[in-house]
């Protein structure tokens, strides 16, 4: 074959095409006197899917709660020039509680200062309904949320930050415990809303989640970043990077 047409097994730099939405300016965390992170500079594009992968224990999570604002950094500094919701692995509300799917979806256009005896108007409703159907759940609004399997609330919780409009969506491995026709149903999901929506995702499920990736960040105290993810999935199997 040709060596020409063989890809490089190094991560390459390319110009951006637009501004990013998110900068890491030499980023430094630690977690007492362990440094959990450490000089991460990184740019985060528009309407991209960027993955996040790496052993476990080497910051992935750490990188995630960077990039959302719920850690500050110790070092370095991150630039935002848009707004993130987070989407985490396991939900933060109780499932037994009597509300229905669209209920739920609906209370992601709620302001944080809202007052008392708030009612949705009719855009709040429209929002709502096509987050739904663009997870592919326009036919269970009304079924309780305790009702739904794993996939199908993993990607009512989606649906969910669809509706606060925010300009990226960050995801904590929402493919978790999920049985293969959930991972894949929530895959074309993810696959639709990129391009319309800046999506980060931590994930251990590689063969499925970098094919459909933009961009992976390799994650190991320090952040390799990979332009294209089919390389760093052939360095993986390969057994060049662990």
């Amino acid at each position: 074959m040709d060596k020409r047409s063989e890809p490089s097994i190094l991560p390459h730099l390319t110009k951006p095409d637009k501004p990013d939405l998110l900068v890491f300016h030499d980023v430094r965390f630690y977690y007492a006197e362990v440094c959990a992170v450490g000089d991460v500079s990184l740019g985060i594009q528009p309407a991209t899917l960027t993955v996040l992968v790496g052993p476990n224990g080497g910051g992935k999570s750490t990188l995630m709660r960077l990039m959302t604002g719920q850690l500050k950094p110790e070092s370095g500094q991150i630039d935002r020039y848009g707004t993130v919701a987070y989407v985490p692995q396991t939900p933060s509300f109780d499932v037994a509680f009597p509300l229905t799917v669209g209920d739920f979806v609906l209370m992601g256009t709620l302001d944080k200062r809202i007052c008392p005896f708030h009612s949705y108007s009719r855009k709040d409703h429209q929002k709502a309904f096509e987050a739904l159907d663009c997870v592919g759940l326009s036919g269970l609004a009304t079924r309780g949320i305790g009702q739904l399997s794993g996939g199908q609330l993993r990607r009512a919780m989606i649906a969910r930050a669809l509706t606060a409009d925010t300009s990226i969506i960050a995801l904590d491995e929402p493919d978790a415990n999920l049985d293969i026709d959930a991972n894949r149903d929530l895959y074309q999901v993810l696959g639709r809303l990129k391009k319309e929506k800046t999506i980060i995702l931590a994930s251990h499920h590689l063969d499925e989640v970098l094919p459909i990736a933009d961009v992976a960040l390799y994650v190991n105290k320090t952040v390799t970043t990979y332009p294209d993810p089919r390389v760093l999935l052939e360095l993986l199997k390969d057994g060049l990077i662990r």
